[in-house]
């Protein structure tokens, strides 16, 4: 496994979503919630890609952009349930970080599909770095948030993304968290 594929697993999304989960309950301790975070915005969006992946179907990092397209809606449905579950639970913090989840996946989906590939892995760091940072986790937030360029450099040099993509993937994450949580705290 070179460098590059090595930083990509390290750093992908659904890494970044267990740290962020466990960052939240670090917070805001709720045993049941960190359950179903840890089902529903970690394992639940990613079940299929990574069956297809042990198969042999397909590169667990998802090359194409055009076959990202059914990973999207399940992720989007998986965040969905998380958020009304969530909520439901009375698990707030974790509720809006799902919501977050939700606006990010939705919008990169849509860019993804009528104009360019948008780093997913960028949008999966990003945007739970700056949702912990936001909700008062800035050490987890920060250390995330420093990671950025490692990962962006490790997307630009194995050529899974133009610097382009990596900055939309990175500024849609970090724009839509922010406007999602202070939305979704000033309802609160």
């Amino acid at each position: 496994m070179d460098l590059h594929r090595a930083i990509a697993l390290l750093l992908s999304p659904v890494t970044v979503a267990a740290i962020s989960s466990l960052g939240v309950y670090a917070m805001y301790p709720d045993p049941l919630g960190l359950i179903v975070a840890l089902l529903l915005i970690v394992i639940c969006p990613v079940a299929n890609v990574v069956k297809k992946s042990l198969s042999g179907e397909m590169d667990i990092l998802v090359p194409d952009r055009y076959a990202r397209g059914p990973f999207f809606a399940q992720a989007i449905a998986c965040y969905s349930i998380a958020t009304i579950v969530l909520a439901m639970l009375d698990s707030y913090p974790l509720a809006v970080l799902s919501l977050s989840y939700s606006a990010v996946t939705l919008a990169i989906a849509l860019i993804n599909h009528y104009a360019t590939k948008v780093s997913v892995h960028m949008a999966g760091l990003a945007g739970p770095a700056a949702f912990l940072i936001i909700l008062g986790n800035r050490t987890l937030g920060g250390l995330l948030m420093a990671l950025v360029p490692v990962l962006a450099w490790s997307r630009w040099r194995s050529r899974s993304h133009t610097p382009a993509q990596i900055l939309l993937g990175v500024v849609i994450s970090i724009l839509i968290t922010s406007v999602t949580c202070f939305m979704a705290l000033n309802l609160k």
